[in-house]
């Protein structure tokens, strides 16, 4: 009787993915799409891409990959802060360590997750950061 279809009005996270492989930006595309709350606005594969693609789409949120053709995700990082721009960013990255976890931290970075086994933690911590989308 005249209610609204699931989802219409339902909050969702605007989120901006950061990612040089084809095949892993597809995968979070399709997890992100099966998460109740999140949004994919825009994806990118390089750095300039990513700056220009992140500007266009206004996100809250954003996944960095740290490895890019043209440069680090570090660089996006701090392009962000530089800009002012309030995201929450969660970097994923092949290859953590210590020093790189820290820097992604000191830049704001809310979570720094290894790839290989965190591509649905990503989800989850993006969600964590955004008890309400409609209040940010």
């Amino acid at each position: 009787m005249g209610q609204t279809p699931p989802l219409a009005n339902e909050p969702r996270v605007k989120v901006f993915i950061v990612e040089d492989a084809a095949e892993t930006r597809q995968e979070l595309v399709e997890l992100f799409a099966a998460v109740k709350g999140l949004e994919v606005v825009g994806q990118a594969g390089s750095v300039r891409e990513a700056i220009a693609g992140i500007e266009a789409s206004a996100p809250q949120a954003v996944t960095l990959d740290i490895s890019l053709p043209d440069g680090s995700g570090i660089e996006v990082l701090k392009h962000i802060r530089k800009r002012g721009w309030n995201l929450f960013v969660v970097v994923l990255t092949g290859n953590l360590y210590e020093a790189l976890l820290a820097k992604c931290q000191q830049l704001g970075a809310v979570a720094v997750l290894d790839k290989l086994n965190g591509l649905a933690q990503a989800a989850e911590a993006l969600l964590a950061g955004w008890p309400d989308p409609q209040t940010r």
